[in-house]
């Protein structure tokens, strides 16, 4: 159990990623992968691109999942187990003609291996909003998607404005987010998840922290006193408000003791995909409910 919370968590964190007159390109020359064609056997093992694929009407060339793909749609496919660490045995059955994996040393052993049989692997680093738009367009490119992929950015780009309009004016409130509370882990500047809170009309209070997902000391945050907390939680991994409240140290944050504990889907907040404007409509409505009571 401790072993599949600790994937779970690096997974967390690590997620925790066209227009007309365009030329013709081979599937994949701009991210250095060389495709003679669109890829029609794929295996994901990023929930956040499993649901880009998703998003971009290709479901269907999905051919497994990883254990962290929830999605009803995609029970049906075979699992290839953890993200980080799937069977390798298990992939090269599937004969993918495209894996997507973690850029991560811990999916390195797993990464080498598919290129030494001839998988192509693709490795996207997905931090920011830039790069979730950036990532989108290079599957767009992949699998011969591009208009679907121009479409989604701007759907994404459109909502998200949208969202830091309707909050346009209101009292920024400081948000401390917890990733993890046992050390406290939460997100600093540089990661979707800091813009998400701006755009919502928040401020990070960890904005200042030096690393994309800082571990911080309690006393730091109880100097801080933030206004809210937002607390991500798992089925697997359930931390509560009332756990933190009878937690020392937790219980004398002013935010804990007036109930000013937001708890939030972290396979919504920390998958860096389409579904961040999901993410940051909620969180506005948290945060500021007074903006949207006309129910836009």
């Amino acid at each position: 159990m401790r072993k599949h919370v600790r994937l779970l968590l690096a997974c967390l964190l690590l997620a925790a990623s066209a227009c007309s007159g365009e030329r013709e390109a081979t599937p994949g020359a701009d991210v250095g992968i060389k495709l003679d064609e669109p890829p029609q056997r794929i295996v994901s093992l990023i929930p956040s691109i499993t649901e880009t694929i998703v998003a971009l009407g290709a479901a269907d060339r999905l051919v497994a999942r990883s254990d962290f793909d929830t999605d009803p749609a995609l029970a049906h496919l075979p699992s290839v187990g953890q993200g980080l660490t799937p069977s390798l045995e298990g992939l090269t059955m599937l004969e993918p003609d495209l894996v997507i994996a973690w850029p991560d040393n811990a999916s390195r052993s797993v990464i080498d291996r598919l290129a030494e049989l001839g998988v192509t692997v693709y490795t996207p680093q997905i931090q920011t909003l830039a790069d979730i738009e950036r990532t989108t367009r290079e599957l767009g490119d992949m699998l011969g998607l591009k208009w679907a992929a121009a479409s989604l950015v701007a759907a994404t780009d459109a909502e998200l404005d949208a969202i830091e309009r309707a909050v346009a004016g209101h009292e920024r409130l400081t948000v401390f987010y917890v990733v993890w509370y046992e050390p406290p882990t939460t997100t600093g500047a540089g990661t979707y998840v800091d813009e998400l809170i701006e755009i919502a009309g928040g401020r990070n209070i960890f904005e200042d922290a030096p690393g994309l997902w800082p571990t911080v000391s309690l006393e730091e945050v109880l100097n801080r006193q933030p206004d809210i907390v937002l607390l991500s939680y798992t089925e697997e991994i359930p931390v509560d408000a009332e756990r933190l409240r009878a937690a020392p140290g937790w219980r004398d944050l002013q935010a804990v003791r007036d109930g000013r504990v937001l708890q939030i889907d972290a396979n919504l907040y920390n998958r860096p995909g389409p579904r961040v404007t999901e993410a940051a409509r909620q969180l506005a409505r948290l945060l500021h409910p007074e903006a949207f009571q006309d129910g836009a």
